[in-house]
């Protein structure tokens, strides 16, 4: 076997990606090339490839270079979870063998696949935290969240909240306005909004999700980004007006979400995503809709014993951010998220 790097919208890698039963819509070249484009990665993918040529496996990468030199690979960053896709047939340890002795010999620093891969030398696992996956049933009436879920859900019902949902970028800037409100009140920066606006032209417009927004007395109160391929929909980006936190909107967004894609039956599983190991609260939030929680492992190839250790947007001084117009929050966004990739 040997390691081939080809564009990200090379044909074969198109087609493997896309066509893999495992394939999430994180492995998609769409996904990738939003990525690239956002924040000027240079965009491929790393296949493994049998001596006829033919690719046996892959992941979608982007190449980081950190302002203070060294070049990485990510596979992929503000991506959740984006493991090595490979046939059923390939022998992962001679896979990932092979990908490593491609990765250590070459100019790169690391190698980080958000994903577990066989312990092999140079292999570091990491546990990031927890990833909650909830099957969907055929019967709506099967669904069973706990106590404080159809409380909430009940709550805003009885406000008079509507959840509404749409596809076009007026949805998606919909959501994006709520997503600066909700990052501020967390403290943290808030994505560039060239990254949503490329989320709505190549995915949201195009078939590959939606935007469920909660409404009351005909103003947005709560919203979610929702994108969905090969039978999974991924719960992206959740938002809500601090104002209107406590009418339960948040819970119904997600209820009304799980209730028609149980009925329509395009999806099987809804994916809740990553929580990091100390969101004690988001993980109690995601469990209680019945969720199945797994440690989530990222692995990175390298020479040190561990995995580099990057900066945080979310380090900053809450304070600044929580006191500060939107506009300051979308500011730092826009300088820091490339160099937390």
């Amino acid at each position: 076997m040997r390691v081939d790097v080809v564009p990200i919208e090379n044909p074969e890698w198109c087609e493997f990606a896309t066509s893999h039963p495992a394939g999430t819509i994180f492995h998609l070249p769409v996904w990738t090339s939003i990525i690239a484009d956002c924040y000027r990665f240079n965009a491929f993918a790393l296949t493994v490839r049998t001596g006829q040529g033919e690719i046996v496996a892959g992941v979608p990468i982007v190449e980081v270079r950190s302002p203070w030199g060294g070049v990485r690979w990510t596979s992929l960053p503000f991506s959740d979870v984006c493991p090595l896709l490979a046939r059923p047939e390939a022998d992962l340890d001679d896979v990932v063998g092979t990908i490593r002795d491609y990765v250590i010999t070459g100019p790169v620093r690391e190698l980080e696949v958000r994903g577990s891969l066989p312990s092999t030398e140079d292999a570091h696992a990491t546990h990031v935290g927890y990833h909650h996956r909830l099957r969907l049933p055929s019967d709506p009436s099967d669904l069973h969240p706990n106590k404080g879920h159809r409380y909430n859900r009940n709550l805003a019902k009885r406000a008079g909240v509507r959840v509404v949902q749409g596809s076009t970028a007026f949805d998606v800037m919909t959501y994006y306005r709520l997503h600066t409100l909700t990052r501020r009140r967390l403290g943290v920066p808030v994505q560039p909004r060239r990254f949503f606006d490329l989320i709505a032209e190549r995915l949201v417009t195009q078939g590959y999700g939606f935007v469920a927004t909660a409404m009351l007395d005909g103003e947005a109160i709560a919203s979610g980004l929702y994108l969905g391929h090969n039978g999974v929909l991924t719960a992206k980006f959740g938002a809500s007006d601090p104002a209107h936190r406590n009418t339960g909107a948040g819970s119904l967004c997600d209820w009304e979400v799980m209730v028609s894609a149980s009925r329509e039956g395009q999806f099987h599983t809804l994916d809740f995503g990553r929580t990091d190991a100390d969101a004690e609260g988001l993980r109690a939030y995601k469990s209680g809709w019945g969720a199945e929680e797994t440690p989530l492992i990222y692995t990175q190839i390298s020479r040190q014993a561990q995995g580099v250790t990057r900066p945080h947007v979310g380090a900053l001084p809450q304070r600044i951010i929580q006191q500060s117009p939107t506009w300051v929050c979308r500011a730092l966004g826009e300088v820091l998220y490339r160099w937390s990739a």
